[in-house]
């Protein structure tokens, strides 16, 4: 009896001692503000690279996962889903909030729409979409690509849409659907940036989406007159990062 007394006891002194670590380990993040980075469909870590090293840079933590299928083969991506990316997604925020007590999550492009979902499900202070579809492929944009540089603009369209499986772009779509019901959830403060000149998305998608949230989430658009979908990396890219990151700073000031 005395035995299972002392060992109820050490047990008793050993969860309080895992309490205290776990307590202190959560005051000395207090304040920490986590980026999560989301890139896009059929795309990479690539896609928000340069926005990635300037949230390190500045000293926030950082999560940029790789979707499942995302960034190998074709093969590879034809097997996943919008399941499988949303889990990426969500396994990236896990991370992330192990490290940081505020979360800000920046979606590119499809990145958005997973973004709209995680926000729905777990804690985010502020959400950014960059170039997010509510209507995609803006073919009179593409045209006007096609007769500025035929030769340069048509090998992209053409690698495009052969690298990506056609099982792939139906889980787009099916993802963009559902995604469209959840936007009146949406009440996290939230910051957009279009592209005019986006040739993957029409850039009409940021009113739409702008307008579907609830009022609550005080929606802002920045457009960029210059780029095209690559936003991150194109010739507005530094006007693009330095608003990202002044926003982050004014509603996290150190």
């Amino acid at each position: 009896m005395r035995g299972r007394l002392l060992l109820t006891f050490s047990y008793i002194i050993w969860m309080i001692h895992q309490i205290s670590q776990y307590l202190r380990g959560r005051d000395s993040m207090s304040g920490t503000v986590g980026c999560l980075l989301i890139h896009g469909f059929a795309g990479d870590i690539n896609d928000i690279l340069p926005l990635a090293k300037k949230l390190r840079e500045a000293g926030y933590q950082v999560e940029c996962p790789t979707l499942e299928g995302h960034g190998t083969t074709r093969r590879h991506m034809a097997k996943s889903t919008r399941h499988d990316w949303l889990r990426s997604a969500e396994e990236g925020y896990k991370r992330l909030s192990m490290r940081a007590d505020t979360i800000v999550v920046i979606g590119f492009s499809m990145g958005g729409l997973l973004a709209f979902h995680l926000t729905t499900k777990y804690p985010v202070a502020l959400l950014f979409t960059i170039n997010t579809p509510y209507k995609y492929w803006d073919v009179k944009e593409a045209m006007h690509y096609l007769r500025e540089d035929f030769s340069t603009h048509s090998k992209r369209y053409i690698h495009g849409i052969g690298r990506i499986p056609f099982s792939s772009m139906l889980q787009f779509r099916r993802l963009l659907a559902e995604t469209k019901p959840l936007l009146p959830q949406i009440t996290t403060p939230y910051v957009l940036l279009q592209a005019r000149r986006d040739d993957t998305v029409h850039a009409v998608s940021a009113q739409i989406l702008a307008t579907s949230v609830d009022e609550s989430a005080s929606p802002q658009i920045t457009w960029y007159e210059h780029s095209n979908h690559m936003l991150l990396h194109g010739p507005d890219k530094e006007a693009a990062i330095a608003h990202v990151m002044t926003t982050i700073k004014k509603r996290f000031p150190s």
